[in-house]
């Protein structure tokens, strides 16, 4: 007769086989020793194919490492147990994505036996999603693309109109034709400046990474801008530490980005202040530059609507600045914040990645 522990222990291999979550067993070594069939079927493997093999020869081959790194934290016994979503590679090389709760299995005495995985397949959720997200991101860019030709239409249309009405009038023989010529040409210039900034927005640039010390980086520009911000009467304050801050990025665009939020900081300041340069090196990861005015500041229904094209507070403004150097800080795969209080002043806050080398 068997006995109930027995009999526990066969009802409870029976429920793993029968069971349509996928269930893996591997040992304190990383090898699959049990597999049941919905494991297989997701693998799209035979049990005896999958036996006895490191567990991590079905992970996708970019997330291997990470993968090792938490079967290492279940093992230190840090965590009993990680709810994770992960990637695996199927028999006919697909890859499938599957939600899974890995564990850790220990002996009376705490040893680590073993771990067990149950995992479900997501692929068809993560495909409909990465849809939705896909389309999304298609009527964003179309709604933006109206945006941005609504603006085009408004901007060009004005020195247009300008350009227009001093023709008919240098054809009509009236007025002082020198006046009118300089003032043609200042239109066809703005609208030159509006098709460049487009045309930076709109063609991939030739970019060189190099390293780069943001610190040296800063002092350049500043040395650059310092007389004008004496003419405006704005002292500028550094404060950038001893440690040095290396990136990985391109020079020459790191520098417009710079001088961009410094005249915008300068120009904020008409009766003039001080303007706070700092870095701040938040971890060893990443390095945080402030640009802290204490200038007109900007309200918040205008913060919310930065980076729009087109929308400026600036009498000769288009708007494009901000949002370019927005755009090169995000293609060197860092982040731009704005905070500001009306007549207090204003914040920038620019975070990119240090080199690990």
């Amino acid at each position: 007769m068997m006995n109930s522990e027995s009999l526990s222990y066969d009802f409870m291999v029976q429920a793993i086989e029968v069971s349509p979550i996928g269930t893996v067993f591997i040992d304190s070594e990383g090898s699959i020793i049990k597999i049941n069939p919905a494991a297989c079927v997701i693998l799209g493997y035979e049990a005896e194919e999958c036996l006895h093999h490191p567990y991590y020869h079905w992970i996708y081959p970019e997330d291997v490492n990470k993968d090792k790194d938490r079967m290492e934290k279940l093992k230190s016994g840090k965590t009993a147990s990680l709810q994770l979503e992960k990637r695996l590679i199927h028999k006919q090389g697909d890859i499938r994505w599957v939600s899974c709760m890995l564990s850790t299995a220990r002996s009376r005495e705490g040893t680590t036996l073993g771990y067990v995985a149950h995992f479900t397949d997501i692929t068809d959720m993560k495909k409909a999603a990465h849809q939705e997200e896909e389309r999304l991101i298609q009527s964003d860019k179309l709604s933006m693309a109206g945006q941005l030709a609504a603006g085009i239409a408004h901007e060009i249309r004005n020195p247009m109109t300008s350009i227009k009405g001093f023709v008919q009038l240098i054809r009509s023989g009236a007025g002082g034709k020198d006046e009118y010529f300089d003032i043609i040409s200042s239109e066809i210039e703005r609208i030159e400046l509006i098709v460049s900034e487009l045309l930076f927005l709109a063609k991939p640039q030739s970019v060189k990474f190099e390293r780069a010390d943001i610190r040296q980086l800063l002092d350049q520009v500043i040395t650059l801008l310092n007389t004008q911000a004496i003419i405006h009467n704005v002292e500028i304050i550094t404060d950038f530490g001893e440690r040095e801050a290396i990136v990985e990025g391109d020079v020459n665009h790191l520098k417009q980005v710079f001088i961009n939020f410094i005249k915008n900081a300068v120009e904020s300041m008409p009766g003039g202040g001080e303007l706070t340069i700092r870095l701040e090196r938040d971890d060893d990861h990443t390095v945080a530059i402030y640009f802290t005015d204490n200038g007109c500041g900007i309200p918040e229904a205008i913060l919310s609507r930065l980076g729009e094209p087109f929308f400026t507070t600036k009498e000769k403004g288009n708007g494009l600045g901000f949002m370019i150097s927005k755009k090169m800080i995000e293609d060197h795969k860092g982040q731009v914040h704005v905070s500001s209080k009306l007549q207090e002043g204003t914040t920038i806050k620019v975070i990119l990645p240090l080199s690990i080398i």
